[in-house]
């Protein structure tokens, strides 16, 4: 699974941007910090996916938002519909 933690900016595009790369997404709002400045924020998670793709997602949020930088974390899991 893959997470992208970003601010919480242009959500209705960065959805859509998700959708149009044909990503399943689950969108979490929370408050951040980025180098000792209060945000909001947004938590991404894609699963089912591959680090390509994570990546070429977080790149275009960081772009779509003129951010300096997004996280994008790698994280080991094991996920089974039911």
């Amino acid at each position: 699974m893959y997470r992208i933690l970003t601010e919480n900016k242009n959500v209705d595009q960065v959805r859509r941007m998700l959708c149009g790369l044909g990503l399943d997404y689950t969108v979490y709002y929370g408050e951040g910090a980025w180098q000792g400045h209060r945000e909001n924020g947004l938590m991404i998670e894609l699963d089912n996916v591959t680090k390509d793709l994570a990546e070429k997602a977080a790149r275009l949020i960081k772009q779509l938002n003129s951010q300096e930088a997004v996280l994008l974390q790698e994280i080991p899991v094991v996920s089974q519909f039911i």
